[in-house]
């Protein structure tokens, strides 16, 4: 994805955010790129998260997202596939970050 569709996407993902829409969009921004935070609270240590750790909490307990329009979103940029190919999208959930006494298994940990 070259920068301006990138810069593109983000400025449509931050319009689905309705109250608290930067903090949620922070957090965001915390979420896809901290690999060293191993609870919810460490988030806030990341660079991309410019407030304090309470309001990560605020974020989610105040923030509004459009989810409808936040998945027309995701579709417009979900790469096209190949003439005879198939493109699969999904979330891959790390073991360690899923609730105690989670049903879900990920294929494939790293």
């Amino acid at each position: 994805m070259n920068r301006n569709t990138l810069n593109d996407f983000r400025h449509k993902m931050y319009r689905c955010f309705g109250k608290a829409r930067d903090a949620l969009f922070n957090l965001v921004d915390a979420l896809s790129s901290e690999a060293a935070a191993h609870s919810f609270p460490e988030l806030s240590f990341s660079p991309f998260f410019e407030r304090t750790w309470a309001s990560l909490y605020e974020a989610l307990e105040d923030g509004q997202i459009d989810s409808a329009r936040l998945r027309e979103v995701f579709v417009d940029f979900a790469p096209l596939p190949q003439a005879g190919k198939f493109v699969f999208l999904g979330g891959n959930i790390r073991r360690e970050c899923a609730p105690v006494g989670s049903r879900l298994v990920p294929a494939q940990c790293q």
